[in-house]
């Protein structure tokens, strides 16, 4: 059961699960992504019930923590997206396990990626998970220590989003699945004659621009976040021509 788990985590991040690296290259649709992951769901409860069942021998050892501190790739990137957007019940610990980094760093990088303005209310999410799941919260037991605070070493990008006048302004979506019309808001609202950049369609959204970056390679609209980035400083040259 855990091989057919693997093989379905494989199919819902696009990737050929008999040709490692390779992609599926299956058309983007939101009701076969919803399809993949309520199977994924169903097969993760069923997999629960038997957990005291042996393990298979055959199945390798999770490596753990054996990727700290080396820098994360775009594959790495984009599997973090897609099964913390596919499971509402995914916690950091799962997480770390997969992709073989510390919770910390889990969180960290969803921070990286704009799903929380900050560690803090990542670790609320987590721990909101957990509990969902009928575990004890873990974040809310850890010495504050433990959790080093972050500062910004250079000014805001042009395209912070940010409240003028004011400091980062709430972000009420940030973390939250995305659905269907989440998806088709942000095709239109990215196809939208005027033209809006990211950061305006983050703020319309209650998302950050990193999540906005992040959706839109996710729907297929580009393949990575460069040539996201890319596009809209087009399609901002342009209408400084207009002007």
């Amino acid at each position: 059961m855990l091989r057919e788990l693997e093989i379905v985590e494989q199919l819902i991040l696009g990737q050929d699960p008999l040709h490692r690296g390779q992609a599926l290259h299956t058309p983007k649709d939101p009701a076969l992504d919803q399809a993949r992951a309520h199977y994924y769901q169903q097969l993760k409860r069923v997999s629960k019930q038997h957990a005291a069942e042996p393990a298979q021998p055959s199945l390798p050892a999770r490596s753990g923590q054996n990727r700290a501190g080396e820098r994360w790739s775009i594959a790495e990137d984009n599997r973090l997206s897609a099964l913390w957007e596919t499971s509402a019940t995914v916690t950091s610990a799962e997480l770390a396990d997969k992709l073989g980094r510390s919770r910390t760093a889990i969180l960290a990088r969803l921070v990286k990626q704009g799903y929380f303005p900050d560690q803090a209310s990542a670790m609320q999410a987590d721990d909101q998970r957990l509990e969902q799941a009928g575990q004890p919260a873990w974040w809310a037991t850890q010495p504050k220590p433990a959790i080093p605070a972050t500062t910004p070493a250079t000014p805001p990008s042009p395209h912070a989003h940010t409240a003028q006048g004011s400091g980062p302004i709430d972000i009420p979506n940030a973390g939250k699945a995305w659905s269907a019309s989440d998806d088709a808001r942000l095709r239109a609202s990215w196809h939208d004659p005027a033209a809006p950049n990211c950061a305006s369609i983050a703020q319309s959204m209650g998302r950050s621009r990193a999540a906005i970056i992040a959706r839109l390679v996710r729907i297929g609209e580009y393949p990575d976040r460069d040539a996201v980035r890319a596009a809209e400083r087009e399609r901002e040259s342009n209408l400084g021509r207009e002007d």
